[in-house]
């Protein structure tokens, strides 16, 4: 990652490439709708099975977070 700011932290598993990458992990971080960000990409093809299974297992820890 390009700098480790506290409210992207929960999506430390995901590395960015570029400032750009960096500003979008931000925003959506900051997203009141994050789960159902991380659900849509389990939708994309063009993921590897180890990032779905990173964003599988952050989402089970959001899910955890909000009982």
């Amino acid at each position: 990652m390009l700098c480790n700011d506290a409210t992207i932290s929960h999506l430390n598993f995901i590395e960015t490439q570029s400032e750009s990458d960096y500003d979008l992990l931000n925003e959506v971080a900051s997203s009141d709708d994050l789960s159902s960000i991380l659900t849509m990409l389990l939708f994309d093809d063009t993921l590897s099975d180890k990032l779905k299974r990173q964003v599988r297992h952050q989402l089970k820890k959001l899910k955890a977070k909000s009982k």
